[in-house]
């Protein structure tokens, strides 16, 4: 049987949701770092990998990675709060 060996890229600093992706698209699979833990590889940004980039793992292996909740904050978009309009704007106009 021939294996094919696929090279890994650099998953570093990437969405790991992206991270996934682009692994998939690779040939590789991520896996977090405790396969059996809560830890997703959905969510966050990826820190640290196993095997580093540029190695060569069997098409469909497992690359280990990391991933850290930068910031912690929530995500969306939220309207600005400051600065509010300026006396006599758009706020005096409404009922």
């Amino acid at each position: 049987m021939n294996l094919i060996e696929v090279e890994v890229p650099d998953f570093r600093g990437m969405q790991a949701l992206n991270a996934w992706l682009a692994g998939h698209d690779a040939g590789v699979l991520l896996i977090g770092p405790s396969p059996d833990g809560p830890e997703s590889v959905m969510h966050g940004i990826v820190t640290q990998q196993e095997p580093l980039p540029g190695a060569r793992v069997v098409r469909w292996g497992t690359v280990k990675v990391w991933t850290s909740d930068r910031g912690g904050g929530s995500a969306g978009v939220r309207e600005p709060r400051h600065p509010r309009p300026p006396a006599g704007g758009l706020a005096e106009e409404l009922p």
